[in-house]
């Protein structure tokens, strides 16, 4: 395996060759003629002390940073692609199988980041070098073989190496070589990464200040720059547990405020501060659980049946013949693999497939109905069993004895009473749902959330507090930290060191707890009273989260945020007393409450409008031909309500009430549309075949019907039906459109999807003079219909 080092990879390529090979790859001529009037109009100068002297015009490379650079490099080493695939299918060269049912790799490529994979076979090694010469002869991308790299497998010996070295005079590579930024190398590679992941940590955290930042910037440091440096490697990487502990102490060391010694207070423990925000934390990511979310990640693509090369050869070289869910662990498999398997089991409840046909899924390899175990002493016969074998589609039931021949009785009762039966549709497949979002695709968040299944109550509303406007994020935090009991007041320092007293250091009367510092001490009482709310807090009760709510209880914004800058203040003054020995003084705090209020958070609060696209009809256009809108209500208790309402000319024609089960609002629209499309192919269908235009506030239901890509449908319950949508559509040709609008437009059908989801009645004929007043409407589609569907938002 080589290395290869491309010199100058960007600076030296070769227009002509760009421009051949985009018309090889038929890019159209206009581009084609842009991209290189583009090239040939450029200009360079040279600077010498900050000083240009003159321009010239370059001949070859492509602009390091232009966004279009990366696209016609890609073009480029595509061709070198083809050259390897040509020369493989040639038996100019053979490559190399990781496993009889592997793909045969002859190469690696990421842009310029390119591995040659072959055997040491004299042949071989010629025929690669002459590939890589005529390349670089025609593209001007030469490797450079003092910095390119030899990777010998270990079957290999001195005459091999030196072998390929006669070919390719290029040094071997050492131990710890990487390819973007992953070790070539396995063994041990997890520990090694991690270390060098925690050195890199340090050296981030030497140049920083802690003590210069408060929790808010070191909170958004956090976040944004050190829990980012490991995510890559974490993705492709087995971290040891150690080390990872070892990364979360230096970070947890510098939110607290101590980079440069080993020792340190934390006053809330890390495990609370990685909670989520409106659980009571602040949303710092468990390296641990993100770790395992990225690299389920991988188990998705495998149990999904991706077609990426990478699961091919996972696929030929570990379950080939068994299928993912049945392989296990063998002596020697990678620790990748031991850990695939050991995640395996995650997925088993939390992930399920949703049966179209059912000609995809494996009746006893596949996760397809509740309590599902796979079998491993089945038949070969019986592996090979798919689902749609165990359904009769002319009758649309089980086939009940093949079920209890091969899963068992209880197995059986499960899958004729909890599983939705398979359906053939055109456009619709079996799909591998992951049962925590509504597209049913899984993303790391989501894997995230599950795994850490956060097991605090939520006794404070966090997410109320962290939705305070108008406080500068510090302040939210000081906030936090009192709420979490996390401020070093005396008597939570004594519970920790026990030589520090207890006592408040202002009254020396009481303990220094919560309560006491900010509210019952005699100063602060002062403070309260003095202050613009006029507060009196003998009567609060004695939790601080608690006597928070009772206060801010029916305020409003300006209020509550006087509230949260006094207790603010409180605090600075109180540390001013304690370390600076400045006198607490009341007044003082309230003048400075007084001005944060006056100088935060003022102007009007202006949301602004989000612009999507609609689709405008002219009255004229719409008035002369049947408009049918629509809309649907639903609530969490799954019941749903739908409604649509055919206009003739403007004159209300029909109105179709509809009551069902929904498990999220996309799919109560959906339903709705599948019931108006039904009534309108059959009500609407005359000699002339006059248009029907259809309206709904649904925009994702516009597009993926308008794209015909089912793909980007946000509810994956919803995809049946929408496939039936697709499918009577297409019937109609063009007669039939749909239309996205403005959701006050359909005000009329809006109310009575709202009466049929409340009263849990379904209606359809003409319209009904009782029905329409209750819903306050008229028998003609109004006015005010048309001018929202013309006009734009300002």
């Amino acid at each position: 395996m080589l290395k290869a080092d491309i010199t100058k990879a960007f600076d030296k390529l070769e227009w002509g060759f760009l421009q051949k090979a985009m018309q090889f790859l038929n890019v159209p001529t206009k581009i084609i003629e842009l991209l290189m009037n583009a090239f040939k109009q450029a200009r360079v100068t040279i600077l010498v002390n900050g000083t240009g002297d003159g321009f010239f015009y370059p001949t070859r490379g492509l602009r390091q940073g232009c966004p279009m650079s990366p696209y016609c490099f890609i073009m480029v080493m595509e061709m070198l692609t083809r050259r390897m695939n040509l020369a493989l299918l040639s038996n100019q060269i053979r490559g190399v199988r990781l496993a009889p049912a592997c793909p045969i790799l002859t190469h690696v490529l990421y842009a310029d980041d390119l591995i040659l994979i072959g055997t040491t076979e004299a042949q071989e090694l010629m025929q690669l070098n002459q590939i890589m010469k005529e390349f670089g002869k025609a593209s001007g991308l030469q490797i450079n073989p003092a910095k390119s790299k030899i990777w010998l497998s270990t079957a290999c010996d001195e005459h091999d190496e030196q072998r390929v070295q006669q070919f390719i005079r290029a040094d071997m590579a050492e131990k710890e070589e990487r390819y973007l930024g992953a070790l070539l190398t396995k063994n041990n590679s997890g520990r090694r990464t991690g270390n060098m992941l925690l050195e890199r940590l340090k050296a981030k955290l030497t140049g920083w200040r802690s003590d210069m930042l408060s929790h808010a910037g070191r909170l958004v440091l956090i976040k944004s720059v050190l829990l980012s440096i490991p995510v890559f490697f974490m993705s492709v990487e087995i971290i040891p547990k150690g080390l990872i502990k070892q990364m979360e102490s230096l970070i947890a060391k510098f939110f607290w405020g101590k980079t440069d010694k080993n020792r340190y207070l934390s006053l809330v423990a890390w495990a609370r501060i990685c909670q989520p925000t409106d659980k009571g934390g602040l949303g710092v990511r468990q390296l641990q659980s993100f770790g395992d979310a990225l690299f389920l990640k991988l188990v998705w693509e495998m149990m999904s049946g991706s077609n990426k090369i990478w699961v091919q050869i996972c696929s030929g070289k570990y379950f080939h013949n068994l299928g993912f869910w049945r392989a296990t662990n063998v002596v020697g498999t990678s620790p990748t693999w031991r850990h695939t398997v050991k995640m395996r089991e995650f997925f088993k409840e939390n992930v399920k497939w949703h049966l179209a046909g059912g000609d995809k899924v494996e009746a006893l390899s596949q996760p397809w109905y509740p309590n599902w175990q796979v079998c491993v002493q089945a038949t070969r016969r019986d592996r090979k069993t798919m689902v749609a074998d165990l359904f009769d589609f002319t009758t649309s039931e089980w086939k009940r004895d093949q079920l209890v021949h091969l899963l068992g009785e209880e197995a059986t009762n499960q899958i004729t009473s909890n599983v939705q039966k398979p359906v053939q549709v055109q456009g619709l497949e079996d799909m591998l749902i992951w049962n925590h979002t509504r597209s049913g695709r899984y993303t790391a968040k989501d894997g995230y959330d599950a795994l850490v299944n956060n097991p605090l109550a939520q006794d404070v509303p966090w997410q109320y507090i962290w939705n305070w406007k108008n406080l500068i994020p510090k302040v939210k935090i000081f906030l936090w930290r009192l709420l979490v009991n996390g401020l070093p007041l005396a008597n939570n320092l004594h519970q920790r060191i026990h030589a520090i007293h207890p006592r408040c250091a202002r009254c020396q009367e009481e303990n220094e707890y919560t309560m006491h510092c900010f509210f019952f001490c005699q100063s602060s009482r002062m403070v309260w009273f003095m202050g613009n709310l006029g507060i009196r807090v003998e009567n609060l009760p004695l939790n601080f989260a608690e006597a928070l709510e009772y206060i801010t209880r029916g305020m409003n914004e300006d209020a509550i945020r006087i509230v949260c800058y006094t207790l603010w203040e409180i605090w600075l003054a109180r540390n001013a007393f304690l370390f600076q020995q400045k006198n607490f003084d009341p007044v003082a705090v309230c003048k400075k409450v007084a001005a944060w209020v006056g100088t935060n958070g003022q102007g009007p609060n202006q949301t602004p409008y989000e612009h999507i696209a609609r689709v405008i009809v002219p009255y004229e256009f719409m008035a002369r031909e049947w408009q049918v809108i629509i809309d649907a209500s639903w609530e969490l208790s799954n019941k749903a309500g739908g409604a649509y309402l055919a206009y003739e000319s403007g004159v209300l024609k029909w109105i179709g009430m509809e009551i069902y089960q929904a498990s999220d609002p996309f799919q109560s629209e959906a339903m709705i549309l599948y019931s108006a499309i039904i009534w309108i192919r059959a009500n609407t269908g005359r000699q002339d075949n006059p248009m029907v235009h259809i309206f709904t506030d649904c925009l994702n239901l516009v597009t993926a019907l308008q794209e015909d890509n089912l793909d980007i449908i946000p509810s994956w319950r919803a995809r049946p039906v929408v496939a039936r949508i697709a499918h009577q559509l297409s019937q109609e040709g063009s007669r039939i459109s749909l239309h996205h609008v403005f959701r006050e437009a359909l005000k009329p059908a809006h109310n009575m999807a709202n009466l049929a989801r409340r009263r849990q009645t379904s209606y359809q004929g003409e319209p009904i003079a009782m029905l329409m007043m209750e819903i306050g409407m008229g028998m003609h589609i109004e006015d005010r219909f048309f001018q929202q569907v013309q006009e734009r938002p300002p």
